[in-house]
């Protein structure tokens, strides 16, 4: 008999072993009540799928879809006595007296794996974290890989479709082939394990980086109802808020996102834009100097900070460490882009442009990758230059635009009267403006 942990008070079996909360009967469907009632009698074990079916479904005339849709409804029904279902890759589902930390929810589900297929995850996923096209490319390779190497390991797909979602913002892939990718391999996963965590945003990820914001916001919604928001689903919600123009939304949800994930660079960066995009410059420099003393070393956080400086309030001082960053005897092409964006906003024209033009003229960039000399050639007055950029941009149909055309440093651009401003409508719609 495995040592079980204790139950909460409130809730336990009645001597006829239905479940109970607060000694009534629970109001669950008959189903439902079968399946709690098991995980409850064999906690903390695996109960397999052959037995679910044995229990709840008579004659075992049981889907994996089927049951996957009652995990799911248990698992919003147990979240307020803290116990989480977790799925056991392969095998079943078992009930823990602790959930998985909600910032952690969609690893701890990936490692009911093999250990080569959670390795392969792992790094896959942590290429794509890099948000580089070079990385994200390579990551959806891995995915690609995998998900053909173990079909029914549905976090491999949830991890691809983001991937694609990023590869369509850099302008790396055709928006519809890689979105309808991306839509295909999330029906599938949700065909094996509707309860597989990220499905919903995932998919609000892809329709956002299509410019289709209320087929976005749906599945956004549809995420964030879905038990305890974990820091991705808020992450990616949060973005399609600033997509649609509602910083201050995005802060809340950004700083809900830290505190389940307080060490995570990515989130930092992204909380820093959306305060900056709600006009609270001296606290998104304040997010991006605490992301540098998180991850000391880190240039790409060194570079976040400097750009966002510059951003804010800009002073001669900066120039120094804005040479120093590119130094080393493999510049990153995203250090060039903050370069520019120092020297521009320090009125140093001459080696802003330079390096715009070496960029822009001499190296292989990416639509997405050209959208980030955008402020620069606005701060030094090359508006028509700056507005065919964003046309580029939005004749690819390349997601980062959307982003682009929420930043602050763009609306000379997008004004009334800028070089840009037939654009707004054209991505977001009709009476739409800038914030």
């Amino acid at each position: 008999m495995p040592n079980r942990p204790p139950l909460p008070a409130a809730l336990a079996l009645d001597p006829d072993g239905f479940p109970t909360a607060n000694g009534r009967p629970l109001p669950l469907p008959p189903k439902e009540r079968a399946v709690l009632a098991l995980l409850l009698q064999r906690r903390p074990a695996v109960v397999s799928k052959e037995a679910f079916a044995g229990a709840a479904w008579p004659g075992g005339s049981m889907s994996d879809e089927s049951l996957a849709r009652s995990i799911s409804r248990l698992r919003r029904t147990l979240a307020p006595w803290g116990l989480a279902i977790e799925s056991v890759y392969g095998t079943g589902y078992r009930l823990e007296s602790e959930p998985a930390a909600a910032g952690h929810t969609r690893l701890s589900g990936a490692t009911h794996a093999s250990p080569a297929t959670v390795e392969a995850y792992l790094h896959a996923r942590q290429l794509a974290q890099q948000r580089t096209p070079a990385a994200i490319g390579r990551a959806i390779d891995l995915l690609r890989e995998l998900s053909g190497r173990e079909p029914g390991y549905t976090p491999a797909r949830v991890a691809l479709a983001e991937a694609l979602a990023a590869a369509v913002g850099w302008g790396q892939l055709p928006t519809d082939a890689a979105v309808a990718e991306g839509l295909r391999v999330l029906d599938e996963a949700r065909t094996l394990d509707p309860a597989t965590p990220g499905l919903a945003g995932a998919r609000g990820t892809l329709l956002d980086m299509a410019w289709r914001f209320d087929e976005a916001a749906a599945a956004h919604d549809e995420a964030l109802q879905h038990g305890t928001p974990d820091a991705d689903t808020l992450l990616v919600h949060a973005r399609h808020l600033l997509f649609t123009g509602q910083a201050e939304r995005a802060v809340a949800q950004l700083r809900a996102a830290r505190r389940l994930s307080p060490h995570a660079p990515l989130l930092r960066m992204t909380l820093s834009r959306a305060l900056v995009q709600a006009g609270r410059g001296a606290e998104a420099v304040a997010e991006a100097q605490a992301a540098v003393a998180e991850h000391p070393g880190q240039l790409l956080l060194v570079a976040f900070e400097l750009a966002m400086r510059a951003q804010v309030a800009p002073v001669p001082e900066m120039e120094a460490p804005a040479w120093r960053l590119g130094e080393g005897p493999d510049t990153p092409p995203f250090v060039w882009t903050v370069q520019a964006w120092v020297f521009a906003r320090l009125g140093r024209r001459e080696p802003a442009l330079d390096i715009i033009d070496t960029s822009l003229i001499c190296s292989r960039t990416s639509t997405g990758e050209a959208t980030l000399y955008v402020p620069p050639l606005a701060a030094l007055g090359e508006h028509a230059r700056a507005a065919a950029l964003l046309q580029r941009a939005y004749d690819e149909r390349c997601g980062m635009l959307a982003m682009v055309l929420r930043d602050p440093a763009n609306a000379v651009l997008l004004g009334e009267g800028g070089a840009a401003r037939h654009l707004m409508p054209l991505v977001f719609g009709r009476g739409v403006g800038v914030q």
